[in-house]
């Protein structure tokens, strides 16, 4: 079929790097019965051809010629090519919008793969089955692999069938999976995942043989492990009872066995709140190995199991102790377990930890998961902060950004801003922390409150300087002194000069109330009455509108535009939403129906001005019935919104219990979108906040009813 190449304009044809002219030489140089030099072309197809799981134009006019060179006996590579074949229709394992077409050729060619699954080479009968379990073949694709299967005598190649039969006639294939798990190596692990696969369990009788597959797993090699690799592999996948019964058929010498186990309870854990709960007693006996890399394993699956970890908490504890210059380590890990629970024996790791003149990676999480004040812990801080302060001229450079630098002063300040009035001792650091940390130190001084008046000198003098930084300061000023002048001036000559704003800054110039009228002239200029092109100028645009309306409380001036970025969507709209729920509800009627079109969208991106939006239509007067549903629905959400259930809570409808209720019982997991490493503690707060107001709901639904 080679000799049609050259009847294709190959220059017309899209490849991953644009016109595939080259393809026609690639195909050639795989039929080159010169070993390197197919290996060489086979290298440039998974380039151009098949680039990192992505099909293109090209790959559907290549499929044929592909297909006939798999079946060339004197072709090098074979198994790769139908490894490929089988790629382009595995859903798995290929995206791109070539993808229908390129299925409909593979299954135009289905029948030419089905004499593979009798090829003398056994590494080409286990990846046409593949191939052909992937080819849409029906009946006929599902005869053959039925009928190679009571004739073929290499296990690699009956794993394969397994999986085939499972993937082209499931009903069929899930009952050969069944009887196929007492078989040789590796057909229990084919077997295994196929019936995972569908949801089923693996028989508890069967155990034994898979215990014994899975020390063997890295053995099991091909076309269908290729795909399988971007799963969990089977022990993951076991209920928490299989996986203990697998692990000990697997013998406790192994300590890849127990590490397995860890990643079981962890994958679970994920999943299912129960499952973490369930997992701690199991976790205890790992974190007392005697293997490091198990110990490790049970710390990081003492992460994935959340709150429910508290108790584990002595041992962790003891080995927060440890060396944490390996990020992945014990030590590290444990640190940070400890500081998400807020447990106070994370106290003498850290101080171990600096006196040793380590920095955690865990201090990252200090600012959200503050430790309880304790007088010796801020002398450590404080002496700690003075030591990170010493640091070389270029590294200190790095420290002045709004979100800080993990190995600079940023975590330490933020503990002392957590602290409040009670860190005022350290007050003399922090103002020499000021020039590196200009946004993070007045935040902390203005938490101290009055006893950081000491610091007024050093604020004005970062006042008098340029940029956000002065900004900050001038902020800190009027919170520590209630002098809104500072604020005003620094806005109005970062205004002047064109310097750019974020909205969270401009924002704290909202602040000055009626005291910022001066600067309601510069900030009509944002006022436009549409829509900016840009989210970040959108929600600047909303955040002149909240220092406009706070000041002169001019509807007239902020409204258009507000209804402009109400319209236009999406997260700036929930901005423009949180200020309307500060206005008077007089003044809501005209917002009313793009609010409501906001709180009842579907869409993904939409979802952050729900709320917002609902909180805006109950200001306005909707009745609750109305709204307790669209919020509901959106704390059920992937993203679990606690936002949502505060409203639920200040809105004080009590037929919003049952559906809170259902959420904080139930035993899937809420919040499966974020932060991977935060999603598990996010769920277990956003059913702690649904506990508390299940709890606040009912004390004034009995309240109300005892007035009445």
């Amino acid at each position: 079929m080679l000799e049609e190449l050259d009847a294709i304009n190959w220059d017309g044809v899209g490849g991953a790097y644009g016109p595939a002219g080259d393809v026609a030489e690639i195909l050639r140089g795989l039929a080159s019965p010169d070993e390197r030099v197919a290996g060489e072309a086979l290298d440039a197809f998974f380039s151009s051809i098949w680039h990192q799981g992505t099909v293109y134009p090209v790959t559907v006019v290549a499929v044929p010629f592909i297909v006939d060179l798999a079946a060339g006996r004197a072709v090098h590579h074979r198994d790769a090519l139908c490894f490929a074949l089988g790629g382009f229709g595995d859903p798995n394992m290929s995206d791109g919008s070539a993808l229908p077409a390129v299925r409909a050729a593979l299954r135009a060619h289905s029948d030419r793969l089905l004499p593979l699954l009798e090829d003398p080479d056994e590494a080409v009968r286990e990846a046409a089955t593949y191939a052909v379990a992937h080819s849409r073949g029906g009946d006929k694709a599902a005869s053959a692999l039925a009928a190679r299967r009571e004739v073929e005598d290499a296990p690699q190649v009956q794993a394969g069938i397994v999986l085939g039969l499972c993937a082209v006639e499931p009903a069929a294939g899930l009952r050969v999976a069944e009887a196929a798990l007492r078989d040789p190596f590796p057909v229990p692990l084919a077997a295994a995942h196929a019936l995972l696969d569908a949801g089923r369990a693996v028989p508890g009788e069967a155990l034994e043989h898979l215990a014994a597959a899975i020390k063997r797993e890295a053995e099991w090699t091909g076309a269908w492990t290729e795909s399988l690799a971007r799963f969990d592999g089977v022990i993951e996948r076991l209920d928490a009872v299989a996986a203990r019964t697998v692990v000990t058929k697997m013998g406790t010498g192994s300590a890849e066995s127990r590490v397995r186990q860890a990643e079981n309870l962890a994958l679970r854990s994920r999943a299912s709140r129960s499952a973490a709960r369930e997992s701690v007693g199991h976790l205890r006996e790992l974190l007392a190995d005697d293997d490091a890399g198990v110990v490790a394993s049970a710390v990081a699956a003492a992460a994935d199991a959340g709150h429910a970890a508290s108790s584990l908490a002595p041992e962790l504890a003891h080995l927060a102790l440890g060396d944490v210059t390996d990020h992945r380590g014990s030590a590290n890990m444990a640190i940070a377990v400890l500081t998400r629970l807020r447990d106070d024996r994370v106290i003498p790791a850290l101080t171990a930890a600096w006196e040793r003149g380590q920095s955690p990676d865990a201090l990252r999480l200090l600012g959200d998961n503050v430790p309880s004040f304790d007088p010796d812990f801020l002398t450590v801080v404080r002496a700690r902060l003075v030591t990170v302060l010493d640091a070389p001229a270029s590294e200190r450079a790095e420290w002045a950004t709004p979100v800080g630098w993990p190995d600079g002063p940023a975590p330490l300040i933020a503990v002392l801003r957590g602290w409040g009035p009670a860190a005022a001792p350290a007050l003399d650091a922090l103002v020499d922390a000021l020039p590196v940390a200009p946004y993070a130190v007045p935040m902390a001084l203005a938490a101290i409150g009055p006893a950081a008046r000491g610091a007024e000198a050093a604020l004005r003098a970062a006042a008098a300087g340029d940029g956000l930084p002065a900004l900050r300061a001038a902020h800190a000023l009027r919170q520590l002194r209630e002098d809104s002048a500072p604020l005003v001036a620094v806005a109005a000559g970062l205004l002047d000069s064109g310097h750019g704003f974020t909205d969270w800054d401009l924002n704290l110039v909202a602040e000055a109330g009626p005291d910022a009228t001066s600067l309601v002239p510069r900030l009509r200029t944002y006022l436009t009455g549409r829509a900016a092109e840009t989210y970040p100028d959108r929600e600047l645009q909303v955040a002149a509108a909240r220092v406009v309306w706070r000041a002169v409380g001019d509807i007239d001036a902020v409204a258009p535009t507000l209804d402009a970025v109400l319209k236009a969507g999406e997260r700036p709209a929930a901005r423009a939403a949180e200020l309307l729920a500060e206005l008077p509800p007089e003044l809501l009627g005209p917002f009313v129906p793009v609010l409501r079109g906001l709180a009842e969208r579907t869409e993904p991106f939409h979802g952050a001005a729900r709320v917002p939006a609902a909180r805006a239509l109950w200001r306005a007067g909707t009745a609750t019935a109305g709204l307790v549903p669209l919020l509901l629905k959106e704390i059920a959400g992937p993203w679990g919104s606690i936002d949502g259930v505060d409203l639920l809570t200040e809105m004080g409808d009590a037929d919003a219990v049952p559906g809170l209720r259902a959420l904080a019982e139930q035993d899937a997991r809420i919040v499966t979108s974020g932060s991977w490493d935060s999603l598990v503690w996010e769920d277990d707060s956003l059913r702690r906040r649904l506990l508390d107001a299940i709890t606040t709901l009912q004390i004034m639904s009995r309240s109300t009813g005892n007035r009445g």
